[in-house]
């Protein structure tokens, strides 16, 4: 293990990056290796193989998903970074493992680095960082925090190659196991193919530039021209995403450890705009979820008959390498699935979104099929207005400059500013979420009107609140009454505004701001 930390400096101290090497605690015994690739903020159809959001974007990508199996149906359980990186790895809910926003894991939470760390694996991560080493137990932590160009190091490709290989390296050298997460910063915004001279534009090139026309625009956005513009410096930093993908594949290639290797890829959430990321939208949280096993899972695979969720990577993981699962868990493995088998009770996800970092609570909690989606609102009020980072980019403003003149574009901003208590929406007619059914005028109207679906999926969704110990219970239960429900606001706002707070001194330890 000296050797290998000696040969890691050596290799990476030229970009004047950091790594940290954990020792290990057990023997190693002969498993599966697994690989997690993670995306930022890449909706569900980016890729070439769920759609493409335009032309040869993911070429690594589709490969790898024509090797294994890919999920039509697979969903993250909140949509911004850290919970739901937070919750693939501890297999539990955010609002139970304590990062509802971006702050830490509850301190002995179970999680995937540190039960396979003990069972004698490596277990490294590269890029976006989840920033707690001493909870997550990674044997190897690449950082390049503090060294003031984030953005750039996260959005080049060959830094990733080198990271992978040397990890690679200390795997075999430690004759372990191994586990690595390497998660991008792209396609999260800024964009890549820009004009600015910003470092994270032009010092690192995607393999290929986008232009607007090429692109093609999401059904839950405006066809106009600042959202295609958008649109497409997204696709150059998809590619480059995808340039980072097809490195870390070919470094595993080298080591010759391809059968032995379980490789996953997914998006922590859908796209930084209106109704995708930061909210319980289908787009919001609907993942392009592929898995390869060589020789244990069938090429050109693809599962559109069941639901599954990030909650339950945790447990299908551990199934994978055979070991056993933690006492408390949220998730269930989909372990069958990647066999061809059939499972039961795989007929809907729920999501949730709390705040950011404790700022700005919206509270939301959703359970979405096939065929509807239910989302109820204990933030929305009429009054209060939303504002996130979906509104941070030329979409947005293009959107809200357009209502002026569009009554029908007006009408679907507004409703993104204010929402309503509860949304309902049927995806068989309505697959982009374009019609709320459920509008606080006609609530009480739909809830006597004997709207089965409706009504299945509030009744399920309280189930599920109710056997996850959601602390909105109660807000659901009276969501009838705007005096409870400013209430429920009042006491949330109270407890976010502590959770900011605890996370200063650790933001000033670790000279990163989340």
């Amino acid at each position: 293990m000296i050797f290998s930390v000696r040969f890691l400096v050596c290799a990476i101290g030229a970009l004047g990056l950091g790594v940290t090497v954990w020792a290990q605690q057990k023997a190693p015994i002969k498993r599966p290796n697994i690989v997690m690739i993670v995306a930022d903020d890449m909706n569900w159809d980016t890729p070439g193989c769920f759609g493409g959001a335009g032309p040869e974007i993911t070429p690594n990508i589709d490969r790898l998903a024509s090797e294994g199996i890919r999920f039509e149906h697979a969903y993250v359980n909140i949509a911004v970074c850290t919970p739901s990186r937070s919750v693939m790895l501890t297999g539990l809910y955010s609002h139970n493992n304590g990062a509802e926003g971006f702050q830490r894991i509850h301190p002995g939470t179970p999680t995937l680095p540190a039960i396979l760390s003990e069972e004698g694996y490596l277990c490294g991560t590269i890029g976006k960082p989840l920033r707690q080493q001493g909870i997550f137990h990674w044997s190897v932590n690449y950082r390049w925090q503090g060294t003031g160009d984030e953005n750039r190091w996260g959005r080049d490709p060959e830094v990733y190659r080198r990271f992978a290989k040397s990890f690679f390296h200390i795997a075999k050298v430690a004759q372990q196991p191994f586990f690595l997460m390497a998660s991008s910063h792209d396609p999260h915004r800024p964009y890549g193919g820009g004009k600015s001279g910003a470092p994270h534009f032009e010092r690192t090139k995607s393999s290929r530039t986008y232009k607007p026309k090429e692109v093609k625009v999401p059904g839950f956005l405006p066809d106009i021209p600042d959202v295609r513009k958008e649109m497409a410096g997204y696709c150059t930093s998809a590619r480059r995403l995808d340039d980072m993908v097809g490195t870390i594949l070919s470094e595993l290639a080298k080591t010759k450890n391809i059968d032995d290797t379980v490789v996953v890829f997914l998006s922590d959430h859908g796209m930084s705009a209106p109704f995708a990321k930061t909210n319980c939208y289908v787009e919001s949280t609907r993942t392009p979820l592929i898995i390869r096993w060589p020789k244990q899972i069938q090429k050109q695979q693809v599962d559109r008959d069941h639901m599954v969720s990030t909650v339950d990577l945790l447990p299908t993981l551990l199934e994978v390498v055979d070991l056993p699962l933690p006492e408390m868990l949220d998730g269930r493995s989909f372990f069958p699935l990647l066999k061809g088998e059939k499972q039961s009770g795989r007929g809907a996800v729920f999501a949730q979104f709390h705040h950011i970092h404790g700022r700005n609570p919206y509270p939301m909690r959703s359970i979405i099929t096939k065929n509807h989606t239910y989302i109820f609102n204990a933030w929305s009020n009429g009054k209060r207005a939303y504002r996130a980072a979906p509104m941070a980019g030329l979409t947005y403003r293009a959107m809200k400059r357009k209502g002026e003149k569009n009554p029908g574009l007006a009408k679907r901003v507004h409703h993104f500013e204010y929402r309503t208590v509860e949304e309902f929406y049927d995806l068989g007619k309505d697959p982009f979420c374009l019609e709320n059914l459920l509008p606080n005028k006609q609530r009480e109207t739909a809830s006597k009107s004997g709207n089965e679906a409706l009504l299945s999926l509030r009744q399920k969704l309280r189930s599920w609140m109710v056997k996850h110990n959601d602390f909105a219970l109660d807000a659901f239960d009276h969501r009838d009454s705007p005096e409870a429900l400013e209430q429920f606001m009042k006491d949330y706002a109270v407890r976010s505004g502590k959770e900011v707070e605890a996370m200063k001194p650790y933001e000033e330890a670790e000279r990163y701001r989340f």
